[in-house]
């Protein structure tokens, strides 16, 4: 599992309140935040049907950005609600209604009231220590939430949990999976910044997803990862291993999948690879045989450490961030140095070319990106968790 040593020292560190910064990146800068508006947004963001924007910060703000027609965007402040410290993107419900997890070990929930009157609701807390997860979470056509849960389970190496929601309005939780190691172990430090892979489900409610240790290589100590699927049949979830890690083609996978139009799968490794930083990899469906699309060298302003979701266009081009390179030497993330890149692999028949699409410096331009995702206007759009005029953090674009 990738660790974030200086990333909290970053937070708070006067590098970061730097207003002037040298031109380092490509990305438009759409608004800093100010403290009284959100500190530190963090995870990814989450696009409704009308294009809207919703996510949350460090400090329990909740937030979105409405497209105003004229190609800029409204911010709003939906709660300033008393969670903290939240895991990746957000989910919405047919009913409007937004949930998260956070670090603290808890999962809200966040509903319109009255306008501008959202409010926030603890639906449940695990009984772990405090950054074990819960992952993000992923919603069924049901209003039934899942995600990974890092410590516990019957062997003690982590499990896949369902929440659902009862005819009274209160949310039970049910083991769906127990790792036992060979086919996978969730894993995660116990400090504010470590993820936990989230799922992903498919439109036949299959649900996939990745463990950052286990498996059955004998290259990493606990085993380097793997890719896994759970299916229900006869009302019991039945899991299996689609892929084992194996440390050339990456190490720790602990980003949510993509999911393509054939079944396809793609994800990247925090380590690992052909040079130890990293890995874009591809699970072909059916098969499952994997390929290595591209790994991260980390120098000449390359990325390392990618551990966000990624996003894919109509022709197959995939879009992503890494947490580290870019070179900036503001940032020191393991052994690479940089605040982070925007990336693109662009597909040319099944062979991927890679290019750095924004580089962020830690200081007026941001760092640490939580991922992208394409707005209805065909841009990307993202958050940078430090950095900024202010400090704070900012919501940038990388045109397209």
């Amino acid at each position: 599992m990738l660790a974030k040593r200086l990333r909290l020292t970053l937070l708070s560190s006067t590098i970061l309140l730097l207003a002037s910064a040298q031109a380092f990146s490509a990305e438009k800068i759409i608004r800093n935040f100010s403290g009284r508006d959100g500190i530190n947004p963090s995870g990814g963001l989450l696009i409704d049907g009308a294009g809207t924007l919703y996510g949350s910060a460090l400090d329990g703000t909740v937030y979105k950005f409405n497209p105003d027609g004229a190609g800029g965007w409204q911010y709003t402040v939906l709660c300033r609600c008393q969670t903290t410290y939240g895991y990746g993107s957000l989910v919405m419900d047919k009913s409007g209604n937004l949930y998260g997890s956070t670090f603290w070990g808890e999962i809200y929930q966040y509903s319109p009231g009255a306008p501008g009157a959202w409010t926030s609701k603890r639906i449940y807390l695990f009984n772990g220590d405090s950054g074990n997860g819960p992952s993000p979470l992923v919603i069924d056509v049901q209003g039934n939430l899942y995600g990974s849960y890092a410590s516990g389970g019957t062997h003690g190496m982590g499990y896949i949990f369902q929440l659902t929601r009862g005819a009274s309005g209160a949310w039970s939780l049910t083991h769906i999976h127990d790792f036992a190691g060979t086919d996978g172990q969730v894993t995660a430090e116990n400090n504010a910044y470590t993820l936990v892979g989230g799922l992903v489900i498919d439109s036949a409610g299959n649900l996939f997803g990745t463990a950052g240790q286990g498996g059955s290589s004998q290259k990493c100590t606990g085993g380097c990862g793997v890719v896994f699927e759970l299916t229900k049949s006869s009302g019991k979830w039945v899991e299996k291993m689609l892929h084992s890690f194996n440390g050339t083609d990456g190490i720790n996978p602990d980003a949510t999948l993509l999911v393509d139009e054939a079944g396809n799968l793609y994800g990247t490794t925090t380590d690992g690879g052909a040079h130890g930083l990293g890995a874009v990899f591809k699970l072909t469906a059916g098969t499952w045989q994997a390929k290595n699309l591209y790994s991260f060298k980390g120098t000449n302003g390359d990325g390392a450490y990618p551990n966000s979701a990624l996003v894919m266009d109509a022709s197959g081009n995939i879009f992503g961030t890494t947490e580290s390179g870019g070179g900036s030497v503001h940032c020191d993330v393991v052994n690479d140095v940089g605040c982070g890149t925007v990336f693109e692999l662009k597909n040319n028949g099944g062979t991927y070319t890679e290019s750095v699409l924004a580089k962020f410096s830690g200081q007026g331009n941001g760092g640490f990106p939580g991922g992208v995702i394409f707005g209805v206007d065909g841009n990307l759009y993202g958050i940078a968790e430090v950095g900024g005029s202010n400090g704070k953090g900012l919501f940038f674009q990388v045109p397209q």
